[in-house]
């Protein structure tokens, strides 16, 4: 096979980045007025699940059809999301300063109901990007996966760290993490909850088909 032909691996791999160029373009174009961030997030995952399964169309049509069909109950995980967030920062500050009146393992348990949080909110926008729920039910089937499914969640984690871990290490990576640091990790976390989501839609064709019954 010609490695410039259409179906080459090597123009696949093109293509796949210039999506991945454009969806993260859109992404970060979309989180700047903050209070669309939810929003932008879920129509992130929705077309990042999309290229993984082979199913895409056209990126910026389905990017923003995501967009404005979940952007209530997006903005509405998004602002819940935020309450948690800065009730942790805030709490940690205070832990900060107070130094010795507060027990010493807070700061952990804080760090940890971080990490555990950044993980529910993977979850939550991909669920919210996949199916119609509540964003009550959104939000437990999230913190049901986190747990049901911890070293998928664990790897999720480590994935959407990795940018900031680079960066923290070097400003040499900036370039590279603006161009593709939000839809880069967010593919391949999409790679990692695929096989989960398939396995709920099974589940799902099942319980209507013995319905039917």
């Amino acid at each position: 096979m010609n490695v410039f032909e259409e179906e080459s691996p090597f123009i696949r791999f093109l293509n796949r980045v210039a999506d991945l160029l454009i969806l993260n373009f859109l992404t970060l174009l979309m989180c700047l007025p903050v209070v669309t961030a939810g929003a932008s997030l879920t129509a992130m995952h929705y077309v990042l699940l999309k290229l993984v399964r082979d199913e895409e169309g056209y990126i910026v049509q389905s990017y923003f059809r995501s967009f404005k069909r979940n952007f209530l109950q997006a903005t509405a995980l998004w602002v819940i999301f935020g309450a948690l967030w800065a009730l942790m920062i805030s709490t940690l500050s205070m832990v900060i300063q107070g130094g010795a009146n507060y027990p010493i393992w807070l700061p952990s348990a804080i760090l940890v109901t971080a990490l555990l949080l950044l993980t529910v909110m993977i979850y939550a926008f991909a669920l919210l990007s996949r199916y119609d729920n509540s964003v009550y039910h959104t939000l437990f089937n999230a913190v049901s996966l986190v747990f049901g499914e911890l070293l998928r969640s664990f790897e999720m984690l480590v994935i959407t760290l990795v940018p900031a871990i680079l960066l923290l290490r070097s400003s040499v990576f900036l370039p590279f993490l603006v161009l593709f640091g939000l839809s880069v990790p967010g593919y391949a976390c999409a790679m990692v909850y695929d096989p989960v989501f398939r396995k709920i839609e099974r589940q799902a064709e099942l319980d209507r088909e013995e319905e039917e019954e």
